[in-house]
């Protein structure tokens, strides 16, 4: 961390509507610091229909998820942060929470930034937290935004 704020940012982006304040809030991290924010996916699950697997054959499904999601990525960067903002993209396959953690580890960052889904609490018990657990396991503070008003 510098003496003036946070010049490495992690951001997990899951591209949902969630995670459209933690973005903000890591680029204002980014701004007053002139840090660098790095934007992290993970594919957990290669025929999500979000990387829009049956554009694909299936034996070619994680070479085209990954392809996707670094767009995917790329275009979010460009729309959630001022064009003069430092960034990095950075695409990866597995558990979420434990390709985030792998991921803090590599990037080492200042902060990581973001967003809680705010499930139910059946929903949470059933699939458990990724945030709870980059709170707990994570090697840097963790700046948690509230999910999206409905």
């Amino acid at each position: 961390m510098t003496a003036i704020g946070f010049s490495r940012i992690l951001l997990p982006v899951d591209f949902s509507i969630h995670g459209e304040a933690a973005a903000a809030y890591a680029a204002w991290f980014a701004q007053v610091s002139n840090g660098t924010v790095h934007l992290v996916h993970v594919i957990a699950n290669p025929a999500d229909p979000l990387y829009e697997p049956q554009e694909v054959a299936y034996w070619v499904m994680v070479e085209h998820a990954q392809t996707k999601a670094a767009a995917m990525l790329e275009r979010a960067a460009t729309q959630s942060l001022p064009a003069n903002c430092a960034h990095e993209c950075l695409v990866l396959q597995g558990d979420p929470a434990d390709k985030l953690i792998e991921a803090a580890k590599r990037i080492q960052p200042d902060v990581i930034v973001m967003a809680t889904h705010g499930r139910s609490a059946l929903a949470h018990l059933m699939m458990g937290s990724v945030v709870e657990k980059i709170v707990r396991h994570a090697p840097c503070p963790v700046f948690v935004t509230r999910r999206a008003p409905e």
